[in-house]
């Protein structure tokens, strides 16, 4: 009797022993396991921020391309204001702003000073008293792109030329006379709203 109760207490603690076996067993691989997810969180998170990281450089490199690209705006009109008389190798300044993107064309001085490179379009319209005659240039730092001849017939004829012209940042552009006027006047003055007297200019396309 005394040794069935002996093998009886020895088979309990050895089923305590396996029940605790167990639990920890248990225990541990549920840490594991915990463990496990924690690690796929935080690299999953380190991955998104990867990703999203290389997202947002290569937007902002495709945008800093595109406005590398993108042709900004540059453009003005300009005319005169009064009766106007003009000598050989004058420069024709228009002192009236019409309007003025870019901040290029200086009406003190008419001359307008390419902001960037690129192809800009140029046209001028005079309003030459009967009789008269007129002929400028417009010139790109010095060089002529364009010569036009406007006569007055007797009504006071109104004409229009322009020029296309490849402009360097910093170049300089500007209506010369060639030949023409006298101390009397030769361009009508702007009283007349039919008879406008303009200088403009608008970047086309800019070159990289």
């Amino acid at each position: 009797m005394v040794r069935i109760e002996f093998q009886m207490e020895r088979l309990k603690f050895e089923v305590e022993q396996c029940v605790n076996r167990v639990e920890n067993i248990k225990t541990e691989v549920s840490d594991q396991m915990k463990a496990n997810q924690q690690e796929l969180e935080n690299g999953f998170e380190t991955s998104m921020k990867e990703v999203v990281s290389n997202v947002t450089s290569a937007v902002k490199a495709k945008l800093l391309e595109l406005q590398d690209t993108v042709t900004p705006t540059v453009a003005f009109k300009a005319r005169l204001k009064s009766r106007t008389a003009v000598v050989g190798g004058q420069t024709i300044v228009f002192p009236v702003l019409i309007f003025k993107e870019g901040d290029a064309y200086n009406s003190g001085t008419g001359k307008f000073t390419a902001p960037i490179s690129g192809v800009y379009m140029f046209s001028l319209a005079f309003c030459v008293y009967s009789k008269k005659s007129l002929t400028v240039s417009i010139m790109v730092e010095g060089t002529r792109y364009s010569t036009s001849l406007f006569d007055g017939d007797d009504g006071h004829g109104c004409s229009s030329a322009d020029t296309v012209a490849i402009v360097t940042a910093g170049q300089e552009v500007w209506v010369e006379v060639i030949s023409g006027g006298t101390s009397t006047g030769t361009i009508t003055d702007h009283s007349d709203s039919y008879r406008w007297n303009t200088f403009s200019g608008a970047l086309i396309n800019r070159r990289i």
